[in-house]
């Protein structure tokens, strides 16, 4: 079953958010020693190809918790912090940005791994006759707000030396984007596949991949986020679910082709892009994400890449205002669920 996510306001998800903290403190506790398992599990997922959303195809997460599945579609990961705020999604996978500012707005989630690295899934792309990063400056550029693209959009200002204030970014969905580039609204966008490639087919440049950003640090990733009532109250659906988001990867990686093309027809995208959306993004396993390279496995103390890209992450959104200094956490490590990420997958 899939249904749509309700508009909310910063106001509403803030209030949302406080009042079902509030909440899972008081009773986690007891409903962890439960062990009940819920009469339906809510996913939410990308609007665009995802790997592990294979499962949805053919049933694999029903069979797997046991229990009714309904799939929530969303736009990019501000609409996502919205719905997990209000209690209408239990899951969702989606970017490192928006989970850092749900965090530091003290949203009640908690980080399960990421299982999607950005590579050349998220692009940038522009009209044809802009050939260089400094011709940005005095052009409106497109992008989804809160998301990772938003972030990467940024740090090619940042590295580039480009003046921020002399190029317009608008707040617009990948959808809506589409429909602004047709009517000659903007001149490029920052997207997510496999949009990017209705509009290189239109003649647009590809300008700068997500890749190209890291040999100057700014890293893209999309983690696995629960509801912290939620992992408190189910956890053996927590640690199963995991364990069933790899198994969907590992299809894919056992089969590329075969699993973005059946992608492909429940998208209604065209395959090739499909193909490469997918192929865009690197997927290590949740055990190899609990190794040193990754997020550790909790207990150490130790700042591991990814934990220390969050904290960057908290300074360049509190530097840009998007989010209050004060509210960015000491650590991350705490928000991290090591607990079911050890027991989904032990050492």
């Amino acid at each position: 079953m899939t249904v749509d996510p309700p508009p909310f306001s910063r106001r509403h998800l803030l209030a949302l958010g406080a009042a079902a903290f509030g909440t899972a403190a008081l009773a986690g506790r007891a409903w962890a020693q439960q062990g009940a398992k819920p009469d339906v599990v809510r996913i939410g997922y990308l609007t665009a190809p995802r790997a592990w959303v294979i499962g949805k195809h053919d049933g694999a997460f029903d069979a797997a918790l046991g229990t009714r599945v309904e799939w929530v579609q969303f736009p990019a990961g501000g609409p996502a912090l919205q719905l997990l705020a209000a209690g209408q999604i239990d899951f969702a996978i989606f970017g490192s940005t928006p989970i850092v500012a749900g965090i530091s707005r003290n949203l009640p989630i908690q980080i399960l791994g990421s299982p999607e690295i950005v590579a050349t899934s998220e692009r940038l792309v522009v009209r044809p006759e802009i050939t260089e990063p400094k011709q940005l400056e005095g052009k409106r550029i497109a992008v989804a707000p809160s998301s990772t693209m938003a972030f990467a959009l940024e740090a090619v200002i940042k590295v580039n030396n480009l003046d921020p204030a002399k190029i317009r970014r608008l707040p617009l969905n990948q959808p809506e984007t589409i429909a602004a580039w047709r009517r000659g609204d903007i001149d490029g966008t920052y997207i997510n596949g496999p949009f990017w490639a209705e509009l290189i087919g239109s003649g647009a440049r590809q300008l700068v991949v997500s890749k190209d950003l890291q040999p100057h640090g700014f890293f893209f990733w999309n983690s696995a986020i629960v509801r912290t009532e939620f992992a408190q109250r189910y956890p053996d659906t927590v640690v199963t679910w995991l364990r069933t988001v790899q198994a969907q990867v590992d299809r894919y990686k056992a089969d590329p082709e075969g699993v973005s093309r059946i992608l492909a027809q429940d998208f209604g995208a065209p395959f090739e892009a499909v193909r490469d959306t997918l192929a865009g993004l690197s997927y290590p396993t949740f055990a190899e994400q609990l190794g040193p390279d990754y997020w550790g496995r909790g207990g150490t103390g130790a700042v591991t890449p990814l934990l220390k890209a969050l904290g960057d992450t908290a300074d360049f959104l509190a530097q840009s205002g998007e989010i209050k200094r004060g509210g960015v956490p000491s650590a991350f490590a705490p928000h991290v669920n090591y607990e079911l990420l050890n027991r989904a997958f032990p050492a």
